[in-house]
């Protein structure tokens, strides 16, 4: 799965679960401080969790060690090369996801010039001792960050008395950074219903926190309710502000008649320390096993495919890790590392060694023999491969195959753990792919990559006439319609199944010209063509 949709999808699993978590827990409870700061912690967190490592330690425990091996044994998938049009089912579904984000972000930012306008608009005053924004417009109460808007020709002594307690607790205790992350999390996560009901209750507990404030300075429960139940029918101007009359004041009215809930009951906050590192456990735990997959099998195989020569080798990831326990320091062969062994140049060059240097043996094709053949090997603290075998065999001329390509490769970047080169089993599917066909269809020309492999494994002298070129200048050989790699040994072609060997020499420029337009600058050489009995 594409890396930025996996913490996305971690993200959203987070927060449904917080929230869950809440509602079970915490919804009834009066810890409004106390759930000011799981609320905004959850947010923060199901953001943050993807991004803290603790895999350094886990690799080191041998029950995640097992873990890992056993749920990377399970899984067997096949990648293989597709079409390359931008216009797929998953971009165009991202793209309308992006879409709504980008209003929501819009609708946002159109509130927040809004309030700038109010507070360009408006005319800074004192109110019973308290700076506020005075709106000459009808507008219900409502603060944002350390500003204050209100109409104080719309209320009465009494009233406005309770409107700065309840507003100077919001900007006091900076309420609104709680809105706009609220906000921020409905605009990233508007899929999840989940958001948004963390959003209603991230705002709702900002309220009552006010409203608590309002009755701790002394005002009457029954009369600051009536008060707020006479500003209902207002409909508020801008959604970011902390505002007065928020709904629903159903619960608002219920939270503030509520018997205050025993202190001991604040201890089952706690249980959020257990609930963040199971997130952050599993996510670690889910990145070692992804890691330990693209490391183990590096998503390379190669193949040999005579019909569609012009693809990308299909990639196949199957992992066989079984580590070798109870061994001298000094000689045990590791399963997984923090640095794993990697091919010279990086999987790139690998998948272009194992492309280039497959050749499909003559007797499997014969016999419509094809299928993936895993080969294990080691790679030692000099980078060297020892002891290739294979673990699952097709046939033998195949498995052999496998294994000359592989004792062939040059030396890898040795592995490394705690800052030492250590040996390290690598597991690696090769998947060789007949197109049914008794001979090859001609490759295309402009194939970036070409994978021979028809010839038999056996020695003898070739036409006379291809000593002509010297090592230095060699020319393009086409075996069969198929170009074959830099380097081609020609004695890999028994004599016998040579039927027919035609040379083009570049006798003029205009000639050269034509053969590097069709064949390559190789082709500057010359271009030998050899066609076989087979």
């Amino acid at each position: 799965m594409n890396d930025a949709l996996m913490y996305f999808l971690k993200v959203n699993i987070a927060i449904a679960l917080f929230y869950l978590f809440f509602r079970l827990a915490f919804y009834n409870d009066t810890f409004w401080k106390t759930r000011r700061f799981y609320l905004v912690f959850s947010v923060l967190l199901s953001f943050a969790y993807p991004f803290i490592s603790l895999t350094g330690w886990l690799e080191k425990q041998e029950p995640m060690q097992k873990i890992v091996v056993n749920y990377i044994q399970l899984q067997g998938i096949t990648v293989t090369a597709g079409s390359a049009s931008i216009l797929t089912i998953e971009n165009v579904l991202l793209a309308v996801y992006a879409l709504v984000s980008v209003v929501l972000l819009i609708k946002m930012l159109v509130q927040l010039v809004s309030i700038l306008r109010w507070k360009m608009k408006g005319e800074k005053q004192l109110l019973q001792g308290t700076e506020i924004i005075a709106i000459k417009e009808t507008i219900t109460p409502f603060s944002f960050f350390n500003t204050i808007f209100i109409n104080p020709s719309l209320h009465n002594e009494h009233d406005t008395n309770q409107i700065l307690i309840h507003e100077l607790t919001h900007a006091r205790q900076v309420h609104s950074v709680d809105v706009l992350i609220s906000e921020m999390l409905t605009i990233i996560c508007w899929i999840n219903p989940a958001a948004w009901l963390l959003r209603r209750e991230v705002r709702q507990n900002l309220e009552f926190l006010a409203d608590n404030s309002v009755l701790e300075s002394g005002f009457d429960s029954k009369n600051y309710q009536y008060h707020l139940l006479q500003l209902s029918y207002q409909t508020p101007e801008i959604k970011l502000g902390n505002k007065f009359n928020v709904a629903p004041l159903k619960k608002r009215i219920t939270m503030m008649n509520q018997q205050k809930t025993n202190k001991a009951g604040i201890l089952k906050y706690s249980l959020i320390v257990p609930l963040a590192l199971a997130l952050i456990l599993s996510s670690n735990a889910q990145t070692i096993v992804n890691s330990t997959k693209k490391v183990l099998s590096s998503t390379k195989s190669a193949v040999v495919d005579n019909k569609k020569e012009t693809q990308e080798p299909v990639a196949t990831i199957v992992q066989t890790a079984k580590a070798e326990e109870q061994q001298p320091e000094n000689k045990k062969i590791y399963t997984v590392v923090e640095k794993m062994p990697e091919y010279p140049g990086g999987e790139k060059k690998l998948m272009e060694y194992l492309a280039m240097n497959l050749k499909y043996p003559a007797e499997a094709r014969k016999n419509n023999q094809q299928g993936t053949t895993i080969v294990q090997f080691v790679v030692n603290t000099q980078g060297k491969i020892e002891n290739a075998k294979v673990l699952r065999s097709i046939s033998t001329s195949l498995d052999q195959e496998a294994l000359r390509v592989i004792n062939a490769m040059s030396e890898w970047v040795p592995g490394e753990q705690n800052g030492k080169k250590v040996a390290v089993y690598y597991t690696l599917p090769i998947l060789f792919k007949l197109d049914g066909s008794s001979k090859p269809a001609p490759s295309s020309e402009n194939s970036s990559i070409v994978v021979v492999g028809y010839a038999e494994q056996t020695h003898g002298l070739v036409a006379p006439k291809l000593k002509e070129f010297g090592s230095s200048n060699p020319p393009v050989f086409i075996v069969d319609g198929m170009i074959q790699s830099k380097g081609f040994d020609t004695n890999t072609i028994k004599p016998v199944t040579i039927k027919s060997v035609e040379v083009i020499k570049p006798d003029t420029e205009a000639k050269k010209a034509e053969l590097i337009s069709k064949y390559g600058e190789n082709a500057a050489n010359g271009v030998v063509k050899i066609t076989t009995k087979i």
